[in-house]
């Protein structure tokens, strides 16, 4: 077998062991969740493959995930207009892009999701633009959950609630991050029968 398959899967395995002991983490994530849709929205965003991680946790909820007679939730993909991320990618920076799509659409008492395997850091220039939405969330009573790795960087300093999953490994924080989201869906289906 080859060391570095196997290596990966080792981490893997001992990440979601792990993760057992963030169970009641996520169900108060997931409550808190089910007690905002009542009244707010919830939108989702991360980079790179934390995106498409985030993309596919929106498309279960407002799609369907197991319960195909559930009704669609309202949850929401930041940055997922191209020629709105390119156009202003373009003319001004990447960086403030998500920050002002969400000062579009959130309001007082929405969530805000971020998924970040590293957390953000300022002095390696990692994840400005999250670190930037959580300050925005800060300063604007938009709760903030996160589900980060390698210690939670800047990340963890903003997020009302978070789950850092203890890890090095961008591979297995990301598929972390997917149990949880999964787990997530899981509960919505539960509750929104």
């Amino acid at each position: 077998m080859n060391q570095k398959i196997l290596d990966h899967y080792n981490e893997s395995l001992r990440v979601y062991r792990l993760l057992l002991n963030d169970l009641p983490k996520i169900e108060e994530i997931s409550k808190f969740l089910v007690k905002t849709i009542k009244k707010n929205n919830i939108f989702v965003y991360g980079n790179g493959g934390s995106f498409s991680d985030s993309s596919h946790f929106v498309g279960e909820l407002t799609a369907t995930y197991e319960n195909k007679f559930r009704k669609p939730l309202p949850f929401y993909l930041l940055a997922s207009n191209t020629a709105a991320v390119t156009a202003w990618s373009n003319d001004f920076n990447f960086i403030d892009y998500a920050e002002r799509e969400l000062s579009a659409y959130a309001k007082k008492g929405d969530c805000l999701i971020l998924l970040s395997t590293s957390g953000g850091n300022l002095k390696n220039k990692q994840s400005l633009n999250l670190i930037k939405l959580a300050k925005y969330c800060s300063q604007n009573k938009i709760y903030l959950v996160s589900l980060l790795g390698k210690g939670g960087g800047e990340l963890k300093k903003y997020s009302n609630k978070y789950i850092i999953i203890p890890s090095n490994s961008t591979g297995a924080i990301q598929e972390a991050h997917k149990m949880i989201l999964h787990s997530i869906c899981a509960f919505m289906d539960y509750t929104f029968k």
